[in-house]
């Protein structure tokens, strides 16, 4: 009876650590750049399952095994879905979208990091930076000056008023990546595979509102499920406890 407090016990821990993720997404739907999150789970505390078969001719019995049952459940990572979002077209010339499945480079506090943000403006050093005030980098991770009517094409080329490439927007491809906050990550840097900016737009968060909202209140329903459980396993528990007293 204990096992059945402490497995419905592990279930309502699954289901708020699912709650944190989908709450955390869905408070970044408006996000640029925001890839979603999805908890996998892996279970442990496996027992083999038999059926044991009577065998009257020979007063033996068959026992065979037929699965095995998990006993419990833990959060065993949280993987990231870097699926494209939805691109807006802004018309400001310094705004960046990636059409591939490369990041762009940028500088924080001294640190280069990889994101599909590619909000950038000009800063008062004539500096691209994002809303974070990071600065973009190029292909030799140096930041870039974006010169007076100054403009980018697809492959990252940053020209002058006069269309002499000053700077070359770094981009690359991230194997194992990982999320530092938000819209950063780190990772493995590869050589880029085939992509094209788009000048004048910004990658959306790829999450999905309506689908996070569905996936939060099935969470809700089976936390407040298993919790009852709990609850009647508690008051079984009572009653065994009350009639062994009585016995006594």
């Amino acid at each position: 009876m204990y096992r059945g407090v402490y497995t419905a016990a592990m279930g309502m821990l699954a289901d708020l650590a699912k709650m944190d993720v989908l709450s955390n997404n869905l408070a970044n739907v408006e996000t640029n750049g925001y890839k979603a999150d999805s908890p996998a789970f892996r279970t442990y505390m496996e027992k083999e399952i038999y059926r044991i078969k009577p065998e009257p001719e020979n007063h033996r019995s068959e026992v065979k095994s037929i699965g095995r049952v998990e006993q419990a459940l833990i959060v065993d990572e949280v993987r990231t879905l870097f699926t494209e979002g939805n691109l807006e077209q802004t018309n400001v010339g310094t705004h960046l979208a990636i059409d591939g499945t490369v990041f762009f480079a940028v500088n924080r506090n001294g640190s280069v990091y990889y994101t599909r943000n590619g909000e950038f403006v000009v800063d008062n050093n004539n500096r691209l930076v994002n809303t974070q005030g990071y600065s973009l980098l190029d292909t030799n991770g140096n930041e870039i000056t974006f010169p007076e009517n100054g403009s980018i094409d697809g492959s990252g080329n940053v020209f002058d008023g006069n269309g002499n490439v000053v700077a070359k927007i770094g981009v690359y491809d991230l194997s194992n990546a990982r999320k530092v906050g938000d819209t950063l990550f780190t990772g493995d840097v590869q050589q880029p595979s085939e992509f094209r900016i788009l000048t004048g737009f910004v990658e959306k968060s790829n999450v999905n509102a309506v689908r996070e909202m569905v996936k939060m209140i099935e969470a809700q329903r089976h936390y407040d499920t298993v919790s009852k459980t709990i609850y009647v396993h508690d008051e079984l528990l009572n009653k065994v406890i009350n009639n062994v007293g009585a016995l006594r």
